[in-house]
């Protein structure tokens, strides 16, 4: 879209999805305020909307509603991070909620509202009340759309599209050296320079067989990031979505939770509704625990998918309020969800871990934020809110703007390599069924060891590919991230979250994993 020798700039944003256009726009608000110029280019490895931010259904959480409270939000945000969230975060992020909600307003998002002019608060697993603002089943969409068109306004912001960043270094005098492919045609392109970055760079999905992310989504971000010295976090604690549409596609449609929150049961193969037998709050636990119980239920059934019924709720809300996952199911499936069971499977969602980062998304790195699923900020804890990402990403876009903004460039504190690591002949597909059995749902020390050992033993006797394309180094960025979550998972102790290892012992409480389950395993 622009012309790739125009490469300097202040502040590079790698990532198109929220996290990225948001800290975008609102770093060009403050720097009007202040008449200041700042060049800022935002890198999409695919084209501008193809994020992951695109494809999110249920919505943006918030409080709203008179029965709600802020109070209510962070103790539902702790209890399905299993309390290990950082307090002083969930309180800062839940409170900036409104404010946000505005600023997506302002930004042209349109949220849903009911016929008596008020907005049409949803309910999704984990909450205590409807505080999940949406458009239909397509917020994600929405939010993508409003926010390209409001960035494709400013003036000081420059957009490429189908190009990958390769490799992330500092030289010596500070500055991020940022190399790049063009992803249509796998040629080099121009190192971009920088006195800031932005990763925003999104998920990990590709590290499965079956995930809900987009197929770019090769946790590249993470990588970039460790090798310039940043921590990692929690990485271990992958969250699968428990209602992933059955499929035998690497991508998976996914079902959002709100159609459980409009009334929809699952049901195992006898058409038992058997989520009353794990958790008090049924359909709604929170996802961790929902996508245990499904795996139980294949188990004792010998089958390989559940059924999601949504045929209690009525046609007109299914057509109003999902005629998105209505059309896919009746275009791809044949499936018409207001008369036949949905069969659904959990399937890999989202990474609570990643670069470690603050409350104002900055990394150790000076002059690098990461916002968004790449990081981690301490919001989460052992497993995600629905629809507390979202949320996520524009609060600490607007806190990184304000810090960006006051940078003073600094000599590089960082021993940093600018050469691409040796990149090694590996296998994609092979990775993500290895990761899928090994780091999915439920867990054992044993394949978890054996699989850790197979990925050193591929990284150390796989040849060198003499000319990398992007998908090579994709694929060795997802081994050495597959090692990370492994050796992450192989260090915890118990159980918590959506880290489940059979092998631990589990710590009981009202509302978690019944005992019924480990039995059955």
């Amino acid at each position: 879209m622009n012309d790739l020798h125009m490469n300097e700039f202040d502040i590079v944003v790698v990532g198109s999805g929220i996290a990225g256009l948001s800290f975008s726009l609102y770093l060009q608000e403050l720097a009007e305020k202040e008449n200041r110029t700042i060049k800022i280019a935002i890198l999409s490895k695919g084209k501008f909307d193809q994020t992951n931010t695109a494809l999110a259904q249920g919505g943006i959480a918030s409080v709203a509603a008179k029965a709600d409270s802020f109070e209510d939000h962070i103790a539902d945000t702790m209890n399905a991070g299993a309390y290990m969230n950082d307090k002083h975060i969930v309180e800062m992020v839940v409170q900036s909620a409104p404010l946000a909600i505005k600023d997506l307003q302002k930004w042209g998002v349109h949220f849903d509202k009911t016929i008596n002019d008020e907005f049409d608060l949803a309910k999704e697993g984990g909450h205590q009340h409807q505080r999940i603002w949406h458009f239909e089943d397509a917020t994600g969409k929405e939010i993508q759309r409003a926010l390209t068109a409001s960035v494709l306004q400013e003036k000081q912001c420059t957009i490429f599209e189908n190009i990958a960043v390769s490799n992330l270094y500092k030289n010596a005098d500070g500055y991020f050296c940022i190399d790049t492919i063009d992803n249509n045609t796998s040629s080099k392109q121009k190192t971009f320079i920088a006195k800031q970055v932005v990763l925003a760079g999104g998920g990990i999905g590709a590290a499965y067989a079956h995930s809900t992310n987009q197929n770019l989504s090769t946790g590249d971000a993470i990588i970039f990031a460790k090798n310039l010295g940043c921590a990692i976090k929690n990485i271990c604690f992958v969250q699968f979505h428990p209602t992933g549409l059955f499929s035998n596609d690497s991508t998976t449609y996914l079902i959002s939770e709100a159609v459980r929150g409009a009334g929809a049961v699952l049901r195992n193969k006898t058409g038992e509704a058997f989520m009353i037998k794990y958790d008090a709050r049924k359909d709604l636990a929170p996802r961790d625990i929902v996508s245990r119980s499904i795996y139980n239920e294949m188990q004792l059934h010998k089958t390989n998918h559940v059924y999601l019924d949504a045929t209690m709720i009525d046609e007109n809300i299914i057509a109003s309020h999902f005629p998105n996952i209505l059309n896919h199911c009746l275009k791809e499936q044949g499936l018409d969800i207001r008369k036949q069971w949905i069969p659904v499977v959990p399937t890999q969602h989202y990474s609570c871990g990643g670069i470690d980062s603050d409350q104002f998304a900055q990394t150790n790195v000076s002059g690098l934020f990461a916002i968004g699923e790449c990081a981690h900020t301490g919001l989460h804890g052992a497993n995600r809110l629905a629809s507390n990402s979202l949320l996520e990403a524009i609060v600490f876009a607007k806190n990184a703007a304000a810090k960006a903004l006051l940078f003073k460039q600094k000599k590089s504190a960082v021993l940093s390599n600018n050469k691409n690591h040796l990149i090694k002949k590996l296998s994609r597909t092979a990775l993500q069924q290895r990761m899928s059995d090994a780091a999915g749902v439920i867990r054992s020390t044993i394949i978890m060891k054996e699989t850790l050992q197979w990925l050193q033993e591929q990284l150390s006797s796989s040849s060198i590919i003499p000319s990398p394309t992007m998908t090579d180094i994709e694929t060795n960025n997802l081994y050495q991230l597959a090692q990370l979550i492994l050796e992450d998972a192989l260090n915890q102790t118990e159980n918590k979250g959506v880290h489940f290892n059979k092998d631990l012992k589990y710590k009981f409480n009202l509302f978690s994993f019944c005992n019924v389950v480990i039995g059955c395993i």
